[in-house]
């Protein structure tokens, strides 16, 4: 599967990921960073559907 992401979305993640790097915690900022998540999460729901729900209860 390939994700395709825009430069403001890329710099949103990279943003993202360079946090978790230096504080070992995954946070997100109110705005663009959730905006990107909330489209990520939808990508991947229309690519993987049916989602099985052993799947989601492995992340949980």
């Amino acid at each position: 599967m390939q994700i395709e992401l825009n430069e403001q979305q890329a710099i949103a993640l990279y943003r993202i990921l360079c946090r978790w790097e230096s504080t070992g915690k995954l946070t997100v900022s109110v705005g663009e960073e959730t905006r990107l998540l909330w489209d990520l999460q939808c990508v991947l729901e229309k690519e993987l559907e049916p989602v099985d729900e052993a799947i989601t209860k492995r992340l949980v």
